[in-house]
């Protein structure tokens, strides 16, 4: 919800989108200016209403509530760094290794559906920082719920078996008795 006090960013932000500059581009133009850090200001412009937010793996990502198409020569910059960002995850992820994207490299078009199974795996991925714990969050009614992707990994995931070699030695040496049905029906007959 929009608060009532205005932004020191507001007026500078407003003119950068009208101009077709991105977002991503106008806030860090104004964080440079101000000497501040971007998401302070993000924060800023999204409390005042000029910018929605969603968090995305841990972090928010913002976008600004009015915007219009722009010129070629705005929004190229950011597609060649999505892409620089997004082989950048690949390789990094583990996805694929350089030289797997070099033998893909004989066409865009090429490289481009090479590319594109790599592109759910992003999504799939861990949202948990690095801990490799599953991260619990207090619901509605105030009692903690496991997040979908831990619910999964117990689920499809079968608990390795620990093998009995040792147990076999410490219990060799005493005869555990067996049971039958018909004895433990007897025995519970004489009880009763």
């Amino acid at each position: 919800m929009p608060s009532k006090s205005n932004s020191p960013y507001a007026s500078s932000f407003k003119t950068a989108i009208k101009r077709g500059t991105p977002c991503g581009d106008a806030v860090a133009s104004i964080a440079k200016r101000y000497d501040k850090n971007p998401k302070t200001v993000f924060a800023s412009l999204h409390k005042v209403g000029l910018c929605f937010r969603q968090k995305f793996n841990g972090q928010w990502i913002y976008w600004p509530c009015e915007a219009k198409q722009t010129t070629s020569a705005n929004f190229k910059p950011c597609q060649l760094n999505m892409w620089q960002c997004f082989i950048d995850w690949c390789i990094t992820s583990g996805s694929c290794t350089p030289q797997q994207l070099l033998k893909h490299c004989k066409s865009q078009k090429d490289f481009m559906s090479y590319c594109r199974k790599f592109f759910n795996k992003q999504f799939a991925a861990s949202t948990s920082s690095g801990s490799g714990k599953a991260k619990s969050r207090t619901s509605g009614s105030g009692r903690k719920t496991r997040s979908m992707a831990s619910y999964r990994s117990r689920t499809t995931s079968l608990p390795k078996r620990r093998s009995t070699s040792r147990r076999t030695s410490r219990s060799a040496g005493y005869p555990f008795p067996r049971a039958s049905r018909s004895r433990a029906t007897r025995q519970y007959r004489k009880v009763a």
